[in-house]
């Protein structure tokens, strides 16, 4: 191949590289990879109290707080669970310290999804979850963490999920979702692998 040519060939494959690199990640993300947008992005920031300056950006705040957004959890979860000892859900990102108002409480090792991440600098502070129903893990026969959440719930937690369920099409419907501190939560980044 010539020198002009084989420049030409490069100046034109960077040409169409920084074309497509240009391109907003909210033109490349879609609701079929769990990204949340209109309808369920609106509701996740009704029920948790978050406040988005830009919502294509997800420039978000709760409080004092700066929030990351993730993914849907009927789709691409971010999946972790309730770390030690049973904790409470609160209503605000900024009351789970000292709000003596609860909405409810789940037992340990109960499988959840997180919802948004309220951060101070670069410290997790507190987590918007929702409590993940245990039908999908029904087949268990070994003591890792997904058959622990699938042993029957003693009390008050059991009538805390009585109605949380997956449906036919996949939605999760009647779970336990509020604000719970940071240290309460294993989150799994890698899945559930």
């Amino acid at each position: 191949m010539s020198k002009p040519l084989t420049s030409l060939f490069r100046s034109g494959f960077i040409l169409v590289a920084a074309l497509s690199l240009s391109q907003p990640l909210s033109a490349i993300a879609s609701e079929a990879n769990g990204d949340l947008k209109g309808a369920k992005l609106r509701e996740l920031l009704d029920q948790s109290g978050i406040q988005c300056h830009d919502e294509k950006t997800f420039d978000c705040a709760t409080g004092p707080y700066k929030v990351n957004i993730h993914s849907d959890c009927s789709v691409a979860p971010y999946y972790g669970a309730v770390y030690g000892q049973p904790t409470k859900l609160y209503t605000k990102a900024d009351s789970v310290e000292n709000d003596p108002n609860t909405l409810t409480s789940l037992a340990e090792d109960q499988l959840i999804c997180i919802k948004a991440t309220a951060k101070y600098g670069i410290s997790d502070v507190a987590y918007f979850i929702m409590a993940m129903p245990d039908d999908r893990f029904e087949n268990c026969n070994t003591a890792d963490i997904l058959c622990r959440v699938s042993a029957p719930l003693p009390e008050p937690y059991s009538t805390a999920m009585k109605h949380c369920k997956r449906l036919e099409n996949g939605e999760i419907t009647s779970c336990p979702q509020g604000w719970v501190k940071a240290d309460a939560i294993e989150p799994y980044p890698n899945g559930l692998q």
